[in-house]
């Protein structure tokens, strides 16, 4: 069951027409931050689609059975299977589970308590508010360790240090056909499996732990966790298809750098065709750029919600008149963050994509002025025609 610890505090309403007044220039900094943040994002979407149509343009598909000295420093894509020639099994130094595979993970989660918070404000009638911030404790497993030094109520809530980590092992090299994997494709190899421990014939014998064929278990009773008892799970990657787009260098590969300066490291776990895999990368690169416009769009609506929240606080003298200021300010925010975030879209158009826009621009201008036109042409067929009788 649950924990739970309450703080109450009251603001008079003096105290709050101070703190919205402070606010107002951090807020205005804080939306210049985010039309910062619009504006390189169109920015960074051109660059990267550059980028990538560039690397594409000099992209050539090649065998991995054998380098050819004459692509070295070219841009290839090669698909196959990857392997090591390491026959010596990867092993986790402390339980002793081995296994024959490229990557061995050692995943451990912990019973701990994590804290929630929770806060209501009640507004009074003159006196300003009543702030009530409700702290929930409960016990959770958790990979990452929770640092209950931050907690509000700490005492009879601590986590203790963890006895063992998470820890990952590699076998060196990992192959993709007669290519070496540098680090930075070898750490994108993530398609786990989970190491059957029923197999593992070396686990040593530790206080307190239990197994089954899936996980170890440390602590008294797995029914009953209690805090500080931990979880171990084991996967590994296992040999397997790999689509890769690398500059070769050597009998190694590095990351290709474009003329704008953009690194381009593309990999799939599948057998995939070169186009697909830039396909991947026009997909991923437009996402991102979608979700950082929705972004840059809710935080202009929040901090100019901050910023109006003056008004707000002043009309808190009455309750209900507050609310119905925070109400209309919030139409009004939303208004404004759309106003100034697709402004700011539309003039990063304008400068990052001219030809585009100018584009768009000589069309709209044709339109009207061909609309234009044929209303006079109307109006000119629609006049009655005089008719003069001898």
């Amino acid at each position: 069951m649950a924990d739970t610890y309450t703080v109450t505090s009251k603001s008079s309403y003096g105290n709050r027409l101070t703190n919205g007044l402070k606010g107002i220039v951090w807020w205005f900094v804080c939306i210049i931050w985010a039309i910062i943040l619009l504006a390189w994002n169109e920015n960074n979407y051109v660059e990267q689609k550059a980028a990538l149509d560039e690397t594409k343009a000099e992209t050539i598909e090649t065998s991995v059975s054998k380098i050819d000295p004459e692509l070295d420093w070219k841009v290839i894509y090669v698909s196959w299977k990857t392997s090591s020639p390491m026959e010596e099994a990867l092993v986790d130094p402390i339980f002793r589970v081995k296994t024959d595979d490229l990557k061995l993970y050692r995943e451990v989660e912990m019973y701990q308590w994590e804290e929630e918070e929770h806060t209501e404000t009640e507004d009074n009638l003159w006196w300003g508010s009543t702030t009530t911030t409700t702290y929930t404790y409960d016990k959770v497993w958790s990979s990452d360790h929770i640092d209950s030094s931050n907690f509000a109520k700490s005492e009879g809530h601590t986590n203790p240090a963890r006895r063992y980590d998470s820890e990952s092992f590699e076998k060196e090299p990992i192959l993709l056909g007669a290519y070496t994997l540098t680090p930075t494709y070898v750490k994108s190899l993530t398609k786990k499996s989970p190491v059957t421990l029923a197999d593992q014939a070396d686990i040593p014998e530790i206080e307190g732990m239990t197994g089954n064929e899936s996980m170890l278990y440390i602590g008294e009773d797995a029914t009953n966790p209690q805090v500080w008892d931990l979880r171990i799970r084991f996967y590994s990657v296992r040999p397997g298809d790999a689509s890769v787009v690398w500059e070769q260098n050597w009998d190694t590969i590095r990351s290709h750098t474009t003329s704008n300066w953009r690194v381009i490291a593309l990999i799939d776990e599948s057998n995939i065709s070169m186009d697909g895999l830039f396909e991947q990368a026009y997909s991923s690169n437009t996402m991102i750029t979608w979700i950082l416009r929705f972004v840059g769009i809710f935080l202009l609506w929040a901090w100019f919600s901050m910023i109006f929240g003056i008004l707000e606080a002043i009309a808190k003298v009455i309750p209900f008149l507050g609310n119905l200021v925070w109400a209309a300010t919030g139409i009004v925010s939303f208004c404004l963050a759309l106003v100034v975030g697709l402004t700011t879209i539309a003039i990063s158009w304008l400068v990052v994509r001219p030809i585009i826009w100018a584009s768009v621009l000589a069309i709209v201008v044709l339109v009207i002025v061909w609309l234009s036109m044929y209303n006079k042409g109307k109006k000119v067929e629609s006049q009655p025609t005089e008719v003069i009788e001898a």
